[in-house]
């Protein structure tokens, strides 16, 4: 038990007799943090990009899609913010098929709305 005890004081002793590291100010490093200039996010450039590719892409499958005798109709929902696709036949305006289906979109507005009703509640 002497000898862990003994062990135990010296180890305190080394570390007391460690020079703890001072955090050092530098006027020449504050100077140059502080000329960086703060850049601003291109993060609404980027966006418009990605919304101009997708346009671009949907124009290009409803032409491939009317040659075949059908149209397509891209809309976004506006509760739920999701792209909806539907395939329409054009004789009749009929929707052959639509892409969430309505029913997913209900739940997407019921879950929507249920969220918003918790937050209402928790303010």
């Amino acid at each position: 038990m002497t000898s862990v005890s003994n062990q135990n004081l010296n180890t305190s002793s080394i570390q007391q007799s460690q020079p703890q590291p001072q955090p050092v100010v530098d006027a020449e490093m504050v100077k140059k943090v502080a000329a960086v200039e703060i850049k601003p996010s291109n993060v609404q450039k980027e966006s418009q990009i990605t919304q101009d590719v997708v346009a671009k892409a949907a124009t290009q499958i409803q032409n491939f899609v009317q040659e075949m005798g059908r149209n397509l109709s891209f809309t976004v929902d506006e509760t739920t913010g999701y792209n909806v696709v539907r395939v329409i036949n054009p004789e009749t305006n009929e929707v052959i098929r639509q892409l969430p289906s309505e029913e997913l979109l209900k739940i997407a507005r019921s879950m929507e709305q249920l969220n918003n009703v918790l937050v209402n509640q928790k303010a």
